[in-house]
């Protein structure tokens, strides 16, 4: 075997684990709160859950229209699948010329790559100060990548100067292929992500020492005398165990944590009950909020609610606009309203409530309560007026919370 096609049967194996890591941080992404594969390799990487913090921070994903927010990691499944594609048919080609050109277009977008991966490092680091163990090995992958493609343009004597009119002249072929890879990525991520059934995980694979500490540190918190009255909730109103949910509905994470306490809902039925209240990320309608938000979607969502909850129908608007956050709808007075109208809701009432001075009201004292809390992000959760670590929640400790709180009624 010549050196060029060792050079390519190289790149085809890094290529196809940077396909196997991206697609297990797209599964992280889509599997937050939950136990997951992806979650278990970055624990087995020493990483802890810093895989998890990565990809419940607002730089993990892209909103796009009718596919909700899609994780930056499906685009490094398409890169990698496309860069992959382009070794294998380098290794296989007999055509000297079409070697080169695939040699210079790989060199060109790997380039490219690694300079988003830069990017994305520098973020991890001083922004979210954490390093996920997965992503620093995509990082070295694209830096192999672009390592080979410089020794392929080595070993054929090619300069890449032609590279961007060969990317600009392919770039029919070369979006066909990256749309086929990252459509099956997301499909199947998203898939092998999906909840199975209606229990939360047990703690068997968990670490039970670290679950024990965080109870201990939750058990010896402080009561903060939280402010219950006139929030919307769901299960039974009497139930022992309150969880209380500070949120905006258009939070990735406070999505996939609506999952998780639907959960909760359906297996500690009658045990638990879950008060929303509405901490939009949006300086329209938040004075805790620096900047206000174009079409102010959040507030609009917010107000929907409020105004459901008072004919009844909370619960039906509540997974709606989760819903439509998922499948990238923007919250506008238009799709509240189409909302309210597929589940029984007064349209009419609806449209003058949004607009009342009352609900403002009540949307200000549920920032007021998250004033007094010192609450910054989204989703945060108080479990029997204590607090609990802020973000998406851990099913394991969850649950083994939640026992510990039965047990001692």
């Amino acid at each position: 075997m010549d050196l060029k096609k060792k050079i390519n049967l190289m790149g085809i194996i890094i290529s196809f684990i940077g396909v196997l890591v991206s697609f297990l941080l797209a599964i992280e992404y889509f599997g937050l709160g939950t136990q997951n594969i992806a979650e278990g390799a970055c624990s087995t990487l020493g990483g802890g859950d810093s895989c998890a913090k990565v990809a419940e921070s607002s730089y993990s994903y892209i909103p796009f229209p009718f596919l909700g927010n899609v994780p930056i990691a499906l685009f490094g499944f398409g890169f990698y699948a496309t860069v992959l594609y382009l070794f294998g048919t380098n290794f296989k080609s007999k055509v000297e010329e079409e070697a080169k050109n695939s040699a210079r277009i790989i060199f060109a977008l790997g380039a490219l790559a690694f300079l988003v991966d830069i990017g994305l490092l520098i973020i991890s680091v001083f922004v979210l100060e954490t390093i996920c163990r997965l992503c620093l090995i995509t990082y070295f992958i694209t830096a192999a990548i672009l390592v080979l493609s410089y020794l392929l343009l080595q070993a054929e004597a090619l300069d890449f100067k032609k590279a961007g009119s060969l990317i600009l002249g392919s770039l029919g072929t070369l979006s066909v292929v990256f749309l086929f890879n990252f459509s099956v990525g997301f499909t199947a991520s998203k898939l092998i992500a999906s909840p199975k059934s209606n229990h939360l995980a047990t703690s068997k694979d968990m670490d039970k020492s670290a679950i024990e500490e965080r109870i201990k540190a939750y058990e010896a918190s402080a009561n903060l005398n939280i402010d219950l009255t006139g929030s919307a909730s769901m299960g039974k109103p009497d139930a022992p165990i309150v969880i209380v949910k500070f949120a905006d509905f258009n939070c990735g994470h406070c999505m996939h944590t609506s999952h998780i306490l639907q959960k909760v809902l359906a297996e500690y039925d009658g045990m638990v009950r879950v008060i929303y209240k509405n901490f939009p990320l949006d300086g329209s309608c938040n004075r805790l909020v620096g900047e206000p938000r174009p079409g102010a979607t959040s507030c609009i969502a917010a107000a929907a609610a409020i105004c459901a909850n008072k004919q009844g129908k909370f619960e039906a608007m509540y997974h709606g606009l989760y819903e439509n956050t998922e499948k990238g709808v923007a919250h506008t007075a238009s799709s509240v309203l189409n909302l309210a109208s597929l589940n029984g809701i007064n349209t009419a009432q609806l449209k003058s409530c949004m607009s009342s001075s009352e609900t403002q009201n009540l949307l200000n004292k549920e920032i007021d309560s998250a004033e007094k809390l010192d609450i910054k992000a989204t989703p945060s959760l108080f479990i029997n007026d204590k607090r609990i670590e802020s973000g998406t929640p851990n099913p394991e400790f969850l649950k083994a919370l939640i026992e510990r709180l039965i047990k001692k009624l």
